[in-house]
This record gives C-alpha cells, sequence and structure tokens, in this order.
C-alpha cells in the first residue's frame, strides 16, 4: 500500500509536463492530481480530438493516454501524434483497466493496466520520456 509520502516523492528529473487523457473525468482529475503531488507538471483532457490539440499547442513530455475515449480511441490518438511532427517526440504511456495490448504494435512507448501503483505510473513516465530524449540525441 502507498503512503502519502510515496505518492508524494519528487521526480528524479526536472518536472516533466505530462498531460492525461481519459474520458472518466474523475479518473483524469485524480491522474493529474496524483502527478501534480508527485511534483509533475500535469494537466488533464477528455476527449482524443481535445488531447491531439492541446498536445500540439502545450507540448508535453508525456502523454497518459486511455484506451477508450469518446470521439476516437487511444490508438487513433496515438498514431495522430506520431504522425504529427509537432507531437512525434512525446512519450505515450496506454493506461487501461482492459486486458493488456502489446504498446510497441501502437506506437507507444509503454502500456500500464490497472489497477497499478502510481509509484509504477512516475516511473513508467519518467523511463519513457528519458528513453525518447536519448533516442533523440542520438539521431542528431
Amino acid at each position: 500500500m502507498e503512503t502519502l509520502a510515496s505518492l508524494n516523492e519528487p521526480p528524479t528529473t526536472a518536472a516533466l509536463k505530462v498531460l492525461v487523457i481519459d474520458d472518466n473525468k474523475a479518473h483524469a482529475e485524480g491522474l493529474a492530481e496524483l502527478l501534480q503531488l508527485a511534483g509533475f507538471d500535469a494537466s488533464h483532457v477528455l476527449t482524443g480530438s481535445d488531447g491531439i490539440e492541446k498536445a500540439r499547442r502545450d507540448a508535453p513530455d508525456a502523454v497518459l493516454l486511455d484506451m477508450n475515449l469518446p470521439d476516437m480511441n487511444g490508438f487513433e490518438v496515438c498514431r495522430r501524434l506520431r504522425r504529427d511532427p509537432k507531437t512525434a517526440h512525446i512519450a505515450i504511456v496506454f493506461h487501461t483497466a482492459q486486458g493488456s495490448v502489446p504498446g510497441s504494435r501502437h506506437e507507444a512507448d509503454a502500456f500500464l493496466t490497472y489497477p497499478v501503483a502510481m509509484s509504477e505510473v512516475y516511473s513508467v513516465i519518467r523511463g519513457s520520456v528519458e528513453r525518447r530524449r536519448s533516442s533523440r540525441k542520438l539521431n542528431f
């Protein structure tokens, strides 16, 4: 069981900007709040199209992406983010309460199935962002 101290453990890197895209308002708000408590710069939206627009505008380091959205599924959001030069660099972490689907098959950096400890969510986000950053450095 996580304690308040473990929920509030600071990130090992500078505050990472994370966009939560989840159609369940309570879940999206809760995830964003827990991420903020842990030192992330987190925001949330409730639809895929709003997520794509916000990602283009705000350039987050990572997107925590739900599979089921009202206007399109998470795979479509991921595909559109990867095809856009403004958002192709963003780390994408799928999250769902459903059975797992290999994230790499859908161009995601990671895939989380709930229930999951928030410390694992923080770790997966940080690791995914660091891998993306390292990969970009190697490609220049």
